[in-house]
């Protein structure tokens, strides 16, 4: 039985060695049985949003933070971000995705709003990524819309927190443990 990764986080398991993948954070963006694609949270490139902005339209960004690699998969500019007035494809709570130009010229606009600006974006075929999950590839966590915003890498933490919790489900002590038995 299929179950949906949409709205979860895959993390690269260390010993994955896929160099476009290392020690990445993908944010599935959508997840079938037909393919699944996603973005790459914890890749930042030398190339400003203000630059890319300059040179792909006629605007004046007001955000100077970085452009983030999405995945390998050509695509549009992507953005996830934080304006219900603005819009685009609503993924979580308080988060929305467009690849919409006229929201993206908008965004670039608007001091208050945050968001992160994606080139490309990371995608896998009928059963690859499922595939990739039984290998041991990948680790599935839940993500919180501050962690998708953040600028900082989450990998570490997200990989630690994910070895916490089942260490945690992992202890199963007896209620009347007797200490001599250590």
């Amino acid at each position: 039985m299929f179950e949906s990764l949409a709205g979860k986080a895959i993390l690269a398991s260390p010993f994955l060695e896929d160099p476009n993948f290392f020690r990445t954070v993908v944010l599935l963006l959508q997840h079938t049985d037909k393919e699944a694609l996603g973005l790459v949270l914890n890749r930042p490139t030398d190339f400003s949003v203000k630059k890319v902005v300059s040179m792909v339209c006629d605007v004046e960004c007001v955000h100077d933070t970085s452009l983030h690699y999405g995945g390998p998969v050509d695509g549009p500019l992507i953005a996830v971000h934080d304006s219900a007035a603005l819009g685009g494809s609503k993924f979580s709570e308080s988060l929305w995705i467009t690849s919409d130009q006229d929201i993206l010229k908008k965004l670039f606009l608007e001091a208050d709003v945050r968001f992160k600006l994606f080139d490309g974006l990371s995608g896998w075929g009928p059963g690859q990524l499922e595939s990739e999950l039984s290998s041991g590839s990948w680790l599935v966590s839940e993500i919180d819309e501050e962690t998708i915003l953040s600028v900082e890498d989450c990998w570490e933490s997200l990989v630690k927190e994910i070895g916490h919790t089942i260490m945690l489900q992992q202890i199963d002590l007896p209620t009347n443990s007797n200490p001599e038995l250590n």
